[in-house]
């Protein structure tokens, strides 16, 4: 085996990639696949929502996230968030070690660079479902904000229309009462009617010196 000297000329064994951790690296990957089968789809579905869909969608998508987001359950997924924190900081750890040096047997070097590349994978897996699961939060929370002030919107306008419709009343109202109390104006006479009048008085007036 090949050995290093310490501070006294002691031997000692370079240290080996470990059976255990190696043979549990690849189901740690695999079970970072899983969660993935559920945040992408309610990913999807709540983009497709949001940016091709009405209301009555993006409801619907809503109460479906629901349960991850508005229940106990919230609880237990951000513990296991904080888990894959963790476990993709030690693939990262391990994916950017020392792949070894040249003088090392095949097999070392070979099960080096296996767990190098499932850490890797490991660690693009990690990663994506940390993403991934605060994006379905973040975007679950916005689609409630936005159903809300689109609510206190539709609210406010028929507050509006209602007060319109009030305030036209109203004007017809006072309209009605101020045309109420005010006696009727008298025509004046137009340029006929005063000719006529002329007329009629001249003629009395000569008749009367006759």
């Amino acid at each position: 085996k090949k050995s290093a000297g310490g501070w006294w000329g002691i031997t000692a064994p370079v240290s080996r990639v470990s059976p255990l951790r190696l043979a549990g690296m690849v189901p740690m990957v695999g079970l970072a696949y899983w969660p993935l089968l559920l945040w992408l789809p309610l990913l999807g579905l709540q983009t497709l929502t949001s940016m091709y869909m009405g209301r009555n969608s993006q409801h619907a998508a809503r109460a479906l996230t629901k349960i991850f987001v508005d229940t106990p359950l919230c609880y237990f997924l951000k513990i296991i968030w904080v888990v894959m924190l963790v476990l993709c900081c030690d693939c990262l750890r391990t994916a950017l070690r020392n792949p070894g040096s040249s003088g090392d047997d095949r097999s070392f070097q070979s099960s080096i660079a296996y767990e190098i590349a499932a850490a890797k994978e490991g660690a693009l897996v990690l990663a994506l479902n940390l993403v991934v699961m605060p994006a379905v939060f973040v975007i679950h929370t916005l689609t409630g904000e936005t159903a809300k002030l689109d609510r206190d919107l539709q609210m406010v306008k028929k507050q509006a229309e209602s007060a319109g419709q009030f305030t036209k009343q109203l004007l017809a109202d006072n309209k009605k009462d101020a045309t109420g109390g005010v006696p009727p104006e008298t025509e004046m006479p137009s340029a006929k009617t005063a000719k006529l009048a002329s007329a009629t008085d001249g003629d009395s007036e000569t008749r009367k010196r006759e």
